[in-house]
């Protein structure tokens, strides 16, 4: 096994067990509990049709159906689940296992394991997908601790990787579409594409963006029409299972029977801005806030925008693209429960390519303020997945009141400051041990240095 491989298992191993351990405590939602029961009616009885009577003697805790987003499909009235389609089906394969193991009881009860267990299993593939995407001109020990700072500093940790929600489907898609364009094989592009339109269906934005962006700079039309040839047919499968589940060929069905369908119908074009800013610098749930370092990394992709690979510059161009209707479709909490942040997910999975090819043209302060930065981003993400917290959102406004951190440490500081102390300090070592590493590399993909603070 060659030492880049070696690397690469190490990375799946340790986050595999971190994202499985942490994920089996975490918080559930209503958008997560809805989908593992939609999941689990599939694999225990090969049809998505709500029982109540079964379904609420079987529900963990105080959940009952009512509690759930539902539709009703028009051609038998029967009620099902609306929810999205990708993270659906991704749990069913885990449930069956259940099922099998425990040996097919008719009293069967709802658990929240196989689907979360499936959603960190996902989150692993989609890292080593990223991971896998990066140039060979970033050095291997940067692009391990590039890829480590995704995982466990940002809010891949405590939503893709903690419950499955869609976030955790587009995150494989999006990896999968990294990986594939940075090894020039476009029918892999759109292939990868129609999963992350599984989870979201305007990512198909993204990927268009991709495709166009690229096919432009290389003036190569054909690039463009193999990922549309291959990304396409999903639509027709989202249609189909959306004839099955709602009575409807719609492909967007199940988020059209959601009590937010209707959003940017009730909101001013000021309010529609005020979300657009909430998103990235409300206190409660800002991207900027949370994850600060991408302040620190913006400079540096201004200085390599022109010669930083083509895929990557539309990736992230998609990324954007598909935030700003996400924003426009959804408000800028994303509702509560869970830790972070997390419409933004997708924008910062596509904008992560570009980010590592970046690095090295950051200037001498940024790179001293890295690693103290990503510390704290390591404290307080593991806040929340170790102690398996969730936001509890009382109204619209409070992530514009709250700054999350500081609502917590009211509560306990002492765990505040030694969870975020524990964070720095690992900040430090994996310093030490990126310096050790960069020094110690002799072989040709390390030769480009890229020095941290």
């Amino acid at each position: 096994m060659s030492r880049r491989l070696r690397w690469f298992a190490l990375l799946g191993v340790v986050s595999g067990l971190l994202f499985g351990l942490s994920a089996l405590h975490v918080p559930r939602t209503t958008d997560v509990v809805s989908t593992n029961v939609a999941s689990w009616k599939l694999a225990t009885t090969g049809a998505p049709w709500l029982d109540r009577a079964h379904d609420d003697a079987a529900m963990p805790g105080d959940w009952e159906t009512d509690d759930l987003f539902v539709a009703t499909n028009s051609d038998n009235g029967e009620e099902v689940i609306a929810r999205s389609a990708g993270p659906i089906a991704a749990a069913v394969p885990a449930y069956v296992v259940e099922r099998l193991l425990t040996g097919g009881r008719s009293d069967d009860s709802l658990t929240f394991a196989p689907a979360a267990l499936t959603a960190a299993l996902l989150a692993v593939v989609a890292l080593l997908l990223l991971a896998g995407s990066i140039p060979r001109s970033v050095p291997l020990p940067v692009t391990i601790a590039g890829t480590a700072a995704l995982a466990f500093t940002t809010p891949y940790w405590t939503v893709i990787a903690a419950a499955m929600w869609p976030h955790t489907v587009t995150a494989v898609g999006i990896g999968g579409m990294a990986w594939a364009a940075h090894r020039e094989r476009w029918w892999l592009v759109g292939m990868f594409g129609g999963v992350a339109l599984l989870g979201r269906l305007h990512l198909a934005l993204t990927v268009a963006v991709l495709g166009i962006v690229v096919a432009y700079a290389r003036r190569r039309p054909g690039i463009a029409l193999k990922v549309a040839a291959t990304s396409i047919p999903t639509i027709g499968l989202l249609a189909l299972w959306g004839h099955w589940f709602y009575g409807s060929w719609s492909p967007t069905t199940g988020y059209a029977a959601g009590d937010l369908a209707a959003w940017p119908a009730t909101r001013t074009w000021w309010e529609q801005l005020g979300d657009l800013a909430g998103v990235f610098v409300s206190p409660g749930y800002g991207v900027l806030v949370w994850t600060p370092v991408l302040l620190l990394l913006g400079p540096a992709v201004v200085r390599s925008w022109s010669s930083a690979p083509d895929w990557t510059r539309g990736l992230a161009l998609g990324g954007l693209a598909y935030l700003l209707v996400q924003v426009y479709l959804n408000p800028y909490h994303g509702g509560n429960g869970f830790w972070g942040y997390r419409l933004p997910l997708e924008a910062l999975c596509c904008a992560f390519p570009l980010l590592m090819v970046s690095l090295h043209r950051m200037g001498a302060r940024a790179r001293a303020w890295l690693t103290p930065v990503l510390g704290y981003q390591l404290g307080t993400i593991a806040l929340g997945a170790a102690l398996g917290l969730g936001l509890v959102q009382k109204t619209a406004s409070w992530g514009w009141t709250h700054y999350t951190i500081a609502t917590t440490a009211s509560i306990s500081a002492p765990v505040v400051v030694v969870v975020i102390g524990l964070g720095l300090v690992t900040a430090y070592l994996a310093r030490g041990w990126l310096r050790e590493a960069l020094a110690g590399a002799d072989d040709g993909e390390d030769a480009h240095v890229v020095r941290t603070g």
